[in-house]
């Protein structure tokens, strides 16, 4: 799928507006609680234009952290716990992050 942003800047009010809020799903309980003990709700927000593979990562019991279009402006890519790091490198996922000590980034392939 295409990122269909069009002067959309990164945490801004357009980008949360057209955003997909879902359930933080089971497989992700221990984040969600950290986020339930840390005063934040039990759903993340995610762009529409990377949902479908966002959803695949989970279905495949991928922990992810934060996720981003790109908004036609940088590389998408998704942010996972550490014990997923190897799983996604044998799915095919390129590490993306200018910091060559973070390990937890990788690209997004669907966009």
């Amino acid at each position: 799928m295409k990122c269909n942003c069009v002067n959309i800047d990164f945490g801004s009010p357009e980008n949360y507006a057209q955003a997909i809020t879902v359930q933080i799903p089971d497989h992700m309980s221990d984040y969600r609680e950290a986020r339930l003990e840390s005063g934040l709700s039990d759903t993340v927000s995610i762009d529409p234009c990377i949902f479908d593979e966002i959803k695949y990562l989970w279905a495949n019991g991928i922990v992810t952290y934060g996720s981003c279009c790109g908004h036609n402006k940088a590389e998408p890519f998704v942010n996972v716990d550490e014990s997923c790091i190897d799983t996604m490198l044998r799915m095919g996922y390129t590490q993306n992050h200018p910091d060559p000590n973070r390990k937890d980034t990788f690209k997004l392939k669907w966009i």
